[in-house]
């Protein structure tokens, strides 16, 4: 995402809400909950789909809002209940004045990772990061957009191998529908993007992961933040009245966690997955199949408290904000 137009969107939304009517924020038993398109926020649609939400008396709606600044707008405008994004964009709104808190997770995983096209020789690959990162000296790179987040990412990942981000060139290709066929046509060399470009790189063989951070590839940087990559959010004045309503939605989410998790449930997620997001693509269920089974170990519920701390830390050191918070503060007391 372009850190300018997400400190455009926000000056807007903090703006925005100095004049909000509140009504919004009357007392409530539905939880208006931003989703994606792709897998989304894959806890509250299990939990849609198994009745958990209205098991614990409370009506839980999806509203699909494509981009974490935007759905955060919509929060401060009080048009949704319950933001989906990651610390990047949580911690610049609060750094500009924004008064919110986080009531858990969901994707706890990093988000990025790096891959490359099947026509690009990689024979460092089976030295694992850092060493591969030198097969893409002078390389083409895709990511989602110039001063996105899989930008400085990216950037992190080539300076922990000691290499610089002039060494590559980096191109913005969009999301995966626009990012694939640039990698399958070889106008990149290489492509950090997220789910479920593993799922397209697995079934189709034009591209192949090397550089996977959810599982501990890559620098410590990176992976201190695994524990809390998407978080979800409210608004303080929101927690204050509804308090009642968060926790039984907490605690729908928990139950969710719990039914990702076991092994014996797959089938039945992944017929949630198939239900709610459609690759329209040769062999669609297949990518699917694949990205889910990937990103089943990231979806929980609980945040890690030092994986928020060290994502306001990243973004100090990578010229994102002028100032960490403590993030502490930002969690929602039990």
């Amino acid at each position: 995402m372009d850190c300018r137009m997400i400190r455009r969107a926000l000056m807007a939304a903090i703006t925005a809400s100095l004049f909000s009517l509140g009504s919004a924020h009357a007392a409530t038993d539905t939880l208006r909950i931003q989703d994606y398109p792709g897998i989304g926020n894959f806890l509250a649609r299990v939990a849609n789909a198994n009745g958990y939400c209205e098991q614990h008396g409370i009506k839980c709606e999806l509203r699909q809002i494509p981009s974490a600044p935007l759905g955060l707008q919509t929060l401060l405008a009080g048009d949704i209940d319950v933001a989906f994004g990651p610390p990047e964009v949580l911690i610049q709104a609060m750094n500009k004045g924004a008064n919110l808190r986080v009531i858990g997770s969901g994707a706890r995983a990093p988000i990025f990772f790096l891959m490359a096209s099947t026509g690009m020789k990689t024979p460092d690959a089976a030295k694992g990061y850092p060493a591969v990162m030198h097969d893409f000296k002078g390389k083409k790179i895709g990511v989602t957009a110039r001063g996105s987040a899989a930008e400085f990412q990216l950037k992190t990942l080539l300076e922990g191998a000691g290499m610089k981000a002039d060494d590559v060139t980096i191109i913005p290709v969009g999301s995966p529908n626009t990012a694939f066929p640039a990698i399958a046509h070889n106008q990149i060399d290489g492509l950090m993007l997220f789910s479920p470009m593993d799922g397209f790189c697995a079934v189709t063989k034009a591209c192949r992961v090397v550089v996977d951070p959810r599982k501990g590839q890559g620098p410590a940087a990176l992976l201190g933040m695994n524990g809390a990559a998407v978080v979800q959010i409210v608004t303080v004045k929101f927690a204050a009245i509804n308090r009642k309503v968060i926790d039984e939605y907490k605690a729908a989410m928990q139950e969710a966690d719990d039914f990702i998790q076991k092994p014996e449930n797959y089938p039945a997620v992944l017929k949630i997955a198939e239900d709610t997001f459609k690759i329209q693509a040769p062999h669609g269920d297949q990518i699917l199949d694949v990205a889910l089974r990937n990103a089943i170990p990231g979806l929980r519920y609980a945040v890690d408290p030092r994986a928020l701390q060290n994502a306001a830390q990243y973004m100090k050191e990578t010229g994102q904000i002028n100032k960490v918070i403590d993030t502490s503060k930002l969690l929602l007391a039990n």
